[in-house]
């Protein structure tokens, strides 16, 4: 892979986990305005597992900017856990594109990392 295609995907990762993380941000604090901060207090098990998983995902976000490697895997591994939490929950995956939509930019800042470390080593 050339490195002008490279520089191409690690700024699609960026500007595409910029825009995500922005858009989890907005949904929580549109949610905190609407039921205030309490009810985050009193969460049920199940529902800070899932919101906990998706902690996750939401730092690898802004991490990957960074850390192409370390922020990737926290977004994959977070969609992953906040997928196997749900199938264990309640016996089924979430629906719809959405989720899949957050993790991408995991995958394009792995891409660009490994793509980056392979061509170094040649």
């Amino acid at each position: 892979m050339s490195p002008q295609t490279r520089k191409i995907i690690r700024w699609i990762a960026r500007v595409w986990a910029a825009l995500m993380a922005a858009f989890i941000l907005f949904m929580t604090i549109g949610e905190a305005a609407l039921e205030g901060f309490g009810p985050i207090f009193h969460l049920a098990f199940r529902e800070s597992l899932m919101v906990g998983a998706f902690s996750i995902v939401f730092t690898g976000l802004i991490l990957a900017w960074k850390w192409e490697r370390l922020g990737g895997w926290l977004i994959i591994g977070g969609m992953a856990a906040f997928y196997l939490l749900n199938l264990i929950f309640s016996g089924d995956f979430p629906r719809g594109p959405f989720f899949v939509i957050i993790a991408l930019p995991g995958i394009l800042f792995l891409i660009s990392y490994y793509t980056r470390k392979k061509a170094e080593t040649v």
